[in-house]
């Protein structure tokens, strides 16, 4: 028998592709099945799977054939019901918990979902993590971008839910009367409990305070046994962490998310979130817009622009993957707020990245810089997350409200953009001068002489921010001015610094030698007789 028959855990390697398929339909004919034969086949066999510990083939299966299949037989409706696959996997209940949260995604990305629906969704989750919360994956493990989308899903079926509650003006009143007297689905503390406890059960703090290294004994029987040694736990533990980023980002509150983060490693060579792609796109996405409702723009402008380059990198490599269209909205979502970054606050920024931001917004950024309220609107309302309001609706007023909490952060945004609006202005005035005097400068400005020095104040104040390392605490950093030109008022007169700045050649010419690099590796492999002569003649020039 072949060797590569056989996996980790014994488990009889089995195959999926698009022959399989329609082998499978061939065989089945015109005859009616409730489940074909070989989505059958792919739950039994993820089954074993489970059973043995085999994530290397449960990530073939989670990333690649349930998308295959979903496409194949279920593109348009759900799913069978874990009642409908129990006999197939002995009615175990620990499997089919993991089923029912790849059912209920299906269903919520392909469908509009019940309220019966949500509240089941809702209920399959709280047995999930109290199962994990038991111990009851002690002998169990799975791949670990299934754990992300685990954690990732529950946010979003929670976001889900507080727009549905909030929409009450195509509900029935039998539907309203259902949401007033349960007002406990999905309710904030519940997710935000539910997230604290998977943090405090992994033991992932201690985790990470230690260097990575466990503060026990991995024996699950010892009286010192350390759950973070199980990789289950320690991943379910980390993305929690994240989890609660998010969540509290969609609350509004800033600077509680980024205070989760401060016992993660930002060392992108060792830190956990690296290893699934989704994960690092979505903590740099939600950590830089924080960073800008904080007005760190320096801080946003190099998570953005060092995540859309890596993104750039990797994103073909992730072509079939369930989150590629997520990576590929919050790609865009982080090129319009780097440009709002570069607007609001000067900033130098790698040449191929700017490159990138022209192409992608270089109208925007042309009307972002000529100071249009309506364009700073627009690209934030297009690139901040969905805001929730954490409390339920009042009942008794049937209206829709899921748009209130987004415009009260939208409101909040644009009263910090028109404080700054005529600062580019002021800006662009003083890097002409080594010193001007006030009234002449208002002149030019077509404002008075008080209007003129508090706006000057402003871009003082404005320019006074604090700025953290790539690798440190979110929250920690130094105070220090960020402009490009300095200034102070003597009397009457605006004296101006030298503004010179530093022009970076070394980019350029780097970022050219591997264009140049690739372009000759294409060569070689086009022309391969061009090289074999190429070769020769060096050899002959030698001897």
């Amino acid at each position: 028998m072949d060797s590569g028959f056989w996996r980790r855990g014994g488990t009889p390697q089995q195959t999926f592709t698009e022959a399989d398929i329609a082998a499978a339909d061939d065989r089945a004919g015109s005859e009616y099945r409730e489940i074909p034969e070989i989505v059958e086949q792919f739950v039994r066999y993820m089954y074993k799977c489970f059973l043995d510990r085999n994530t290397s083939e449960l990530h073939t299966l989670y990333e690649t054939v349930f998308a295959r299949l979903t496409e194949h037989y279920y593109k348009a409706s759900t799913w069978p019901s874990s009642e409908m696959i129990s006999r197939l996997v002995d009615n175990d209940a620990n499997f089919l918990m993991f089923y029912n949260e790849l059912y209920y995604r299906h269903l919520f990305s392909k469908m509009q979902p019940s309220l019966a629906q949500r509240y089941e969704g809702w209920m399959n989750y709280r047995a999930l993590f109290n199962h994990f919360m038991q111990d009851g994956m002690v002998d169990y493990d799975l791949p670990v971008s299934w754990i992300w989308d685990i954690i990732d899903e529950f946010i979003y079926q929670f976001e889900s839910w507080c727009q549905y509650r909030a929409k009450l003006m195509n509900k029935s009143s039998e539907e309203i009367q259902y949401l007033r007297q349960n007002d406990s689905i999905w309710s904030v503390q519940t997710v935000l409990s539910l997230l604290h406890y998977l943090v405090n059960k992994s033991n992932i703090i201690s985790w990470l305070l230690n260097n990575g290294d466990p503060t026990g004994s991995d024996d699950p029987d010892s009286e010192t046994f350390d759950i973070s040694t199980l990789a289950v736990y320690r991943y379910i533990g980390y993305f929690a962490i994240i989890g609660l980023l998010r969540v509290n980002t969609l609350l509004g509150d800033y600077r509680l998310a980024l205070m989760v983060l401060q016992p993660l490693d930002f060392d992108v060579s060792s830190a956990l979130f690296t290893h699934v792609t989704a994960c690092h796109v979505s903590i740099y996405y939600y950590m830089g817009f924080c960073y800008i409702m904080l007005r760190r723009y320096e801080d946003a402008a190099r998570i953005f622009s060092s995540t859309v380059l890596h993104i750039g990198r990797i994103k073909h490599n992730h072509t079939r993957s369930y989150q590629y269209e997520q990576i590929n909205k919050r790609n865009d979502q982080m090129m319009a707020l780097l440009a709002l970054c570069l607007t609001l606050q000067p900033l130098q920024v790698d040449e191929s990245m700017m490159s990138m931001v022209r192409e992608k917004a270089g109208d925007r950024l042309a009307r972002l810089r000529q100071g249009e309220p309506h364009a700073f609107e627009d690209l934030f309302i297009y690139a901040s997350p969905k805001f929730i309001c954490p409390a339920a609706p009042d009942y008794d007023v049937i209206d829709d409200t899921n748009m209130e909490a987004p415009r009260l952060q939208t409101k909040l945004f644009m009263e910090e953009v028109k404080s700054q609006l005529l600062l580019p202005e002021i800006r662009s005035y003083l890097k002409l001068y080594t010193k001007i005097e006030i009234e002449k400068l208002a002149a030019l400005m077509d404002v008075d002489e008080s209007t003129l020095r508090s706006h000057l104040h402003a871009l003082k104040h404005k320019s006074w921010t604090m700025t953290g390392s790539f690798h440190g605490p979110p929250l920690q950093g130094e105070w220090k001015t960020s402009s490009d030109v300095g200034f102070h008022v003597e009397r009457n007169v605006v004296h101006i610094s030298d503004t010179k700045t530093s022009s970076r050649y070394g980019e350029y010419f780097i970022q050219n030698i591997g264009k140049l690099d690739d372009l000759y590796s294409q060569l070689k492999r086009r022309m391969p007789g061009a090289t074999t002569s190429a070769s020769k003649a060096r050899s002959a020039r030698v001897a």
